[in-house]
């Protein structure tokens, strides 16, 4: 049975979460200025290798109109590639150019950084303790 604590709890990481994600979302230089959309499909390629354009627009519950202007502008950028598919020739599968690659590792140093500086000057160790034993807890919500 759910309680009022759960709720409160549930709330409160909801909302920190959100304002992680927005911080940690300024903390980036952002080349090209990508879009959060553009981000997202440049982070699932990230993690998947290669992806169908719908998969993507599947994934992120986008337009297949929508889909192919962020790919077009990727492609422009030079962060994403197309080819045809070996399975299916009249597919095609997207996937991250070395400079695409090397722009989310980028990213996602300077935000880890920026984390870790702030977490540096903000906590002493018996808190950073704290904030350890907390994440080794809420690593298991993905998974469940």
């Amino acid at each position: 049975m759910i309680t009022k604590e759960d709720q409160a709890v549930a709330q409160a990481l909801r909302d920190l979460v959100t304002k992680m994600t927005r911080r940690l979302r300024k903390q980036i230089s952002n080349p090209g200025a990508l879009s959060i959309a553009e981000r997202n499909v440049v982070g699932i390629l990230m993690n998947q290798q290669d992806a169908f354009p719908s998969e993507l627009g599947s994934q992120l519950s986008l337009s297949s109109q929508f889909m192919s202007q962020i790919l077009n502008r990727l492609e422009g950028l030079d962060y994403i590639t197309r080819r045809s598919s070996p399975d299916d020739r009249r597919k095609t599968l997207i996937s991250l150019t070395k400079k695409g690659r090397r722009m989310v590792e980028n990213s996602r140093q300077e935000r880890e950084e920026w984390l870790a500086t702030v977490i540096s000057a903000q906590y002493n160790s018996r808190e950073k303790k704290l904030i350890k034993e907390a994440l080794a807890l809420l690593s298991v919500i993905p998974e469940l």
